[in-house]
């Protein structure tokens, strides 16, 4: 992609723009976060989607958690359509060490992950 160097990246949704916060590849640090899952190593690119359970249980309660989950199925389900779109394979996981992907992306503690969607050309 052009002008978009190795690293990872967040999504600033006030802005629609993505704040570098670490340089270099860092696929295989995630892949080994990931229990050494090659799609994750191999993907061309690595969407993780984490939570701040806090910012919807402040307003809605215990419930937010649950919203919080649906929100995230639904944000995989839209990028894994989109990729079928793109003719970009896709693979949602869900078994990773919580506390080596949240050192690999240099997030708080407060933040939860919850998938990892690797994408890429399928062979």
């Amino acid at each position: 992609m052009d002008g978009i160097t190795p690293g990872i990246y967040e999504y600033e949704p006030e802005t629609h723009t993505l704040k570098k916060t670490k340089d270099n590849d860092q696929r295989e640090s995630l892949a080994q976060a990931a229990l050494n899952q090659a799609s994750v190593s191999q993907g061309v690119i690595d969407i993780v989607i984490t939570a701040i359970y806090e910012k919807t249980t402040a307003k809605y309660g215990e419930r937010g958690i649950r919203y919080v989950h649906m929100e995230a199925g639904h944000a995989a389900q839209n990028i894994c359509l989109q990729a079928v779109v793109l003719q970009l394979g896709a693979v949602t996981v869900g078994a990773f060490d919580d506390e080596g992907v949240l050192e690999v992306l240099g997030a708080p503690e407060n933040e939860t992950p919850l998938y990892i969607i690797p994408l890429g050309r399928p062979n």
